[in-house]
């Protein structure tokens, strides 16, 4: 059997598809529900994600997601939940994370014109290009922690929204306030393992060419 080593970016391979991300790291227990079989099943990096996957970690697991088109990148701490939602147009993919409870990181690329939109039950927030992190809790609220960058917050509620500047906190609760302050350390509390440097994954697989001779294919990305 021949080895083939393929140098080249997920999105390469992928952007010609219906996938949207892809996952580029796992820790821990973690579920995928796939839209189209709606079976739960372990999630594995090097899995490409379609629009409306949905992601689960279990307590003390850790997921990271890339968008295909800009490498946006989503982090998942434990005991977290969302959905991934993208729509493919001319200039890229259309955004959403669909939350419904956790702590999540947001890396998102400039999206020059594109839309990339994180609601969660309580809240809607806006994105054009930031580092965040967010908590949301269904009976507590949300909290959007701007690391760089700007978004807007809605309370999904009264429909009251504010813009968020670095350095702030906004907190949205399901009694309809909205609030901003300065962050501070207890804000950030569980975000560590969002840290961790995403190392060079590799994908391994065979295919069969025209004279039957099977080649294992290996492909690494960043």
């Amino acid at each position: 059997m021949k080895r083939i080593i393929v140098l080249i970016l997920m999105s390469t391979l992928l952007m010609g598809s219906s996938k949207v991300a892809v996952a580029i790291k796992v820790k821990g227990k973690v579920s995928i529900i796939p839209v189209e079989t709606k079976v739960k099943k372990p999630l594995k990096p090097g899995t490409p994600l379609s629009d409306q996957d949905k992601i689960m970690t279990a307590k003390g697991a850790f997921a990271a997601l890339m968008y295909l088109d800009d490498k946006s990148v989503v982090k998942m701490m434990g005991n977290s939940d969302l959905v991934v939602a993208g729509n493919r147009s001319s200039t890229g993919i259309n955004k959403s994370l669909d939350i419904s409870y956790g702590k999540i990181t947001a890396n998102i690329v400039q999206q020059k014109g594109r839309e990339f939109r994180i609601a969660t039950p309580t809240s809607v927030a806006s994105v054009k290009g930031t580092d965040l992190a967010i908590t949301s809790d269904p009976a507590m609220g949300d909290s959007f922690m701007l690391l760089e960058g700007l978004i807007e917050v809605t309370n999904s509620i009264t429909g009251e929204s504010t813009e968020v500047s670095p350095g702030e906190t906004a907190v949205s609760t399901p009694e309809g306030s909205l609030d901003v302050h300065e962050t501070t350390t207890d804000d950030m509390a569980g975000f560590e393992e969002a840290e961790v440097e995403i190392p060079t994954q590799e994908l391994r697989f065979e295919v069969e060419d025209a004279d039957g001779n099977i080649k294992e294919i290996i492909i690494q990305y960043q």
